[in-house]
């Protein structure tokens, strides 16, 4: 039997994102005990966040978007879980939500007030630099659709419990497009915990790989835990 990796997508830490009640290292233990081998850390950068952390400089603002994510990062390696870099943008026009993949820390050191880019700002930037853009759960409320032709994905399953996504809808618009399908389970809480994310026959273990997987479509999805 072909062996399977699971991968998370979409996953917020206590330290980076408020939204989240769940520290960084016992968030780890809790995917290794699912069985998952990688993980994304994709904590908030928004301008409301941004401006809550009060007058310090976008280095440290951005530091402290990196601190659950660092955290993760030597912790899962010394379990023998791959922990990649990942961000989800609110653009502030819209306030609508973005997964980047494919990004290191230079790339939100660089760009100050990213969240007010606008999206076809940010989709360039992305292009630019081999990055995929996504979608995040494009059917919540107060959401804006992005067009089509500003977003490599669209984020077709959302496990957050919190929020109403509506998972269902997300999949058929996904599915009458050609772009990018992905599943995460942005999680929050431990009842969020590995309701998405892909399965794909190798270990995903640096963010170039990651990208090259979703570009080609080599993956299958996770949907409410099941794969």
């Amino acid at each position: 039997m072909e062996e399977i990796y699971l991968t998370e997508l979409h996953l917020h830490t206590k330290e980076s994102s408020s939204c989240s009640n769940i520290p960084a290292k016992e968030m780890i233990e809790a995917y290794k005990n699912k069985g998952y081998s990688t993980i994304v850390i994709t904590d908030h950068c928004s301008k409301g966040k941004m401006e809550r952390l009060g007058n310090i400089s976008w280095k440290q603002k951005m530091d402290y978007v990196f601190t659950g994510f660092d955290i993760a990062k030597e912790y899962g390696e010394s379990l023998g879980l791959n922990i990649l870099l990942g961000v989800e943008i609110t653009l502030h026009q819209t306030d609508s939500d973005y997964l980047v993949y494919g990004i290191d820390k230079d790339f939100l050191y660089n760009n100050e007030k990213i969240y007010e880019y606008s999206l076809p700002e940010l989709y360039n930037l992305c292009h630019q630099n081999d990055y995929i853009l996504v979608q995040a759960h494009p059917f919540r409320d107060n959401i804006e659709l992005a067009p089509l032709e500003y977003v490599d994905g669209i984020e077709i399953f959302n496990g957050c419990h919190d929020e109403i996504s509506r998972n269902e809808k997300a999949e058929e618009y996904g599915m009458s497009t050609n772009k990018i399908l992905t599943s995460g389970s942005d999680f929050h809480n431990l009842e969020d915990l590995a309701r998405g994310g892909i399965v794909i026959t190798e270990e995903i273990k640096d963010i170039k790989q990651l990208v090259k997987i979703l570009k080609n479509k080599e993956f299958k999805v996770i949907k409410d835990g099941k794969q």
